[in-house]
């Protein structure tokens, strides 16, 4: 069965449990106001009847169904929002399935110029390759996938263990599914995590105090037996003399609750999705992977705690109720048996809250390649290894739909370490290098790249392909990619492994200085430990291999005109390309 009819049927599954859903809400609600119609009438008829005891039980009865219809009402809409983002989520994915086009977040925040690599390989923005794999629901999730697509792992232990989570986690649609719209649904803020972890660093204020620790279960028996002793003597003043005892206790550290309470307030709601996103991920079926197994078994009593958390932090928020701050402040301290509870709690999990964030985290980035790997099921997992060989069979670029894709076979660092690649005006030469980077970046996040074999070494990705000048810094086109160019020499000075990608560099030069100095730069990369390809219109450049034999290759993509049409295969080939197109492309659209 097809992705897209897979989809399609959930969509309309969704949609039919969404109508049922709706109609017992409905039902629901009318069930709400006839219960309070009950309470209402048996009060009204429990005065107008003598006090006639019957009534009492009447009201009672409507109370207790009120209470349950209005527990089943709202679980009845919390099932219409999950149904809802799920709804949403199915039709995003049967759109990218059918059109190729993506609905999901573009990434557009993280886009860097001066990055290694993310510009030139459209990493992020539309149509990016964060736009098709992203599957994050929090701004954490998609934080921590965007630092992953910048920054990859360099280790083969890693990347083949992030392989196997990823193969496990690929079928399990329903737990994917289910993971996203969950963490769509918590809505994190900007600001939750960070206040959240400000809250857990802070001092305990309240915890270690004695005083306030015995006062706590004091007072209320104080005031239980002074309330008691007004009821049986008629004497007031004890009563009276605990209550203001106990506000000024409240007035001394009512300063130090509003600074806990401002960084912990309103949080029940990711705090509870948080919950839900850890408990399913404790109840997933993982049996192969050491890494889910890893997270699962941190997840085990995070959902618990924050669940506990969630429960604690909605009833300090009920301080806002004035009967809650008058009556039971007054009566039993309800500020500060919230702020010990919360206290009590942070010392119980402190140490821990930061991997329970961490499991969503990169459950959220995971979920991403799987879904990635489960959309594209022609596409492989690929092969890492130590040798500084990197060789693809019917490589293709992960943004441009299968019909439209051109496949073509490569080797690099085995009979060559640097290719130069010529060829005329859109005949392929920058798709090319742009399919090599993106497929492996994507090898080396531990996801499945398109090709029907990938053979890879983790290398540092660096490319110089869409430099741009900066009026802002007074920086020149020349200079900026004369920059460029030094960031990557200056990181081959440390040793580090490079792969190396470079368009039509030097273009802000004169041809003669262009080639020159294109011609001293591929020399220089020779006596670093890296890989690189170069696509170029100068076809003097592919002298160096006569120089060069067992360091340069030379390879080319070439046009054909016929019939006054110009053809392209986007087939690249060995040798250095003969045919040129730009004049007959000017001719074509009548600028000369």
């Amino acid at each position: 069965m097809s992705r897209a009819t897979i989809y399609q049927q959930r969509i309309n599954d969704f949609r039919e449990m969404m109508n049922k859903e709706k109609q017992r809400t409905a039902m629901l609600s009318w069930a709400r106001l006839i219960s309070f119609l009950a309470v209402v009438a048996g009060v009204v008829f429990f005065f107008r009847n003598d006090w006639n005891a019957v009534w009492l039980l009447i009201s009672a009865a409507g109370i207790v169904a009120f209470l349950l219809s209005l527990v089943q009402y709202n679980k009845s809409l919390n099932k219409l929002q999950l149904w809802k983002t799920l709804l949403s989520l199915n039709e995003k994915e049967l759109l990218q399935a059918t059109t190729w086009e993506s609905a999901f977040e573009n990434g557009q925040e993280f886009v860097d110029d001066k990055h290694d690599y993310s510009s030139d390989l459209d990493i992020f923005g539309p149509a990016s390759i964060f736009q098709f794999i992203n599957r994050t629901g929090t701004l954490s999730g998609k934080h921590k996938l965007a630092a992953v697509l910048r920054s990859p792992f360099r280790e083969v232990a890693a990347i083949r263990d992030t392989q196997e989570a990823l193969k496990e986690m690929t079928p399990e649609l329903e737990f994917r599914q289910q993971l996203t719209a969950n963490a769509i649904l918590a809505q994190e803020d900007a600001s939750d995590r960070k206040e959240i972890n400000l809250w857990l660093n802070m001092p305990f204020d309240f915890l270690h105090n004695r005083f306030l620790r015995v006062w706590r279960w004091l007072s209320p028996l104080l005031v239980l037996l002074t309330l008691a002793a007004y009821i049986t003597t008629g004497h007031y003043y004890p009563f009276i003399g605990i209550i203001i005892l106990n506000w000024i206790v409240l007035g001394s550290i009512q300063k130090k609750i509003m600074v806990q309470y401002n960084l912990i307030s309103h949080k029940e709601k990711i705090l509870e999705k948080f919950s839900v996103l850890l408990h399913l991920v404790k109840n997933a079926s993982f049996k192969t992977s050491v890494l889910l197994r890893q997270q699962q078994e941190t997840a085990r009593e995070a959902d618990v705690a924050l669940h506990q958390l969630s429960r604690i932090g909605a009833a300090f928020d009920q301080r806002l109720n004035l009967l809650v701050a008058v009556v039971l402040n007054s009566l039993m301290l309800y500020d500060l048996q919230c702020i010990l509870r919360l206290e009590g709690w942070k010392a119980a999990h402190k140490a821990h809250a930061d991997s329970w964030f961490g499991v969503i985290e990169q459950l959220e980035v995971w979920n991403s390649f799987a879904t990635f790997a489960y959309n594209y099921p022609d596409y492989v997992f690929p092969e890492p290894q130590e040798d500084v060989v990197l060789e693809a069979t019917a490589l293709g670029h992960p943004l441009i739909p299968d019909t439209a894709s051109v496949k073509n076979n490569g080797s690099i660092g085995r009979q060559a370490s640097f290719l130069i690649i010529t060829g005329s005006n859109m005949s392929g030469k920058s798709t090319f290098l742009r399919s090599v980077g993106a497929n492996l970046l994507l090898a080396m996040c531990g996801a499945p790249v398109c090709a029907a074999r990938f053979v890879f070494p983790p290398m540092r990705i660096m490319t110089s392909m869409r430099i741009k000048d900066s009026i802002a810094s007074h920086t020149s086109y020349f200079q900026a990619e004369l920059l460029r160019l030094q960031h990557i020499i200056m990181q081959l000075k440390t040793g580090e492994r490079v792969f190396i990608l470079l368009d039509e560099i030097l273009k802000g030069t004169n041809s003669e200085d262009k080639l020159s100095g294109s011609r001293s730069l591929i020399e220089h990369f020779l006596q670093y430990n890296c890989l690189g390809m170069i696509a170029t219109h100068d076809l003097e450049l592919g002298h160096l291999e006569d120089r060069y034999p067992a360091r340069i290759k030379n390879y080319c993509f070439e046009s054909t005109i016929q019939n006054d049409h110009l053809y392209f295969d986007y087939r690249i080939r060995e040798g250095i390309a003969r045919n040129k197109n730009a004049t007959f492309l000017m001719k074509q659209m009548q600028i000369i």
